[in-house]
């Protein structure tokens, strides 16, 4: 009997995303954030999660399997204000947001997954930080 519930365990674990690479299976659904980190000139500034609650912040990402995406609230993220929905593409660990008007204001972040949450960063020429946000789904905690 313990050796078909480990033989079941082994198996979910099997189909579990963070397995052979397949991390793009987390990125479906919706994500808010809750901190973030963006340039401005000279300076690189944080927005921590009790300063976008106490300011009224929403700013919601969702990612539909068919690989679609929009971008909803007021959070003033100067990086994504122009770009409201379009498609999005992955490879390797990064996630394209793919301007359906002008492939030239294509965004590219690099992503990572950590407990849970979504990291998605944004990088100029340089390597200087852009953007660095940290958004998790609305079914857990933050």
């Amino acid at each position: 009997m313990k050796l078909k519930s480990i033989f079941s365990i082994f198996i979910e674990w099997l189909k579990s995303p963070e397995v052979f690479g397949s991390k793009k299976k987390l990125i479906p659904g919706t994500w808010h954030l809750f901190e973030y980190y963006e340039d401005e000139g000279e300076e690189l500034l944080h927005f921590d999660e009790d300063a976008l609650k106490k300011d009224k912040v929403l700013f919601v990402l969702s990612f539909l399997e068919n690989h679609e995406f929009t971008v909803a609230g007021n959070a003033p993220v100067k990086l994504l204000e122009e770009t409201t929905e379009g498609k999005w593409s992955v490879a390797r660990n990064f996630i394209t947001l793919i301007n359906p008007k002008d492939f030239r204001n294509n965004i590219e972040f690099q992503f990572a997954f950590e407990k849970g949450n979504l990291k998605l960063l944004k990088k100029d020429a340089l390597g200087k930080i852009e953007f660095f946000g940290f958004f998790h789904s609305p079914k857990q905690k933050s």
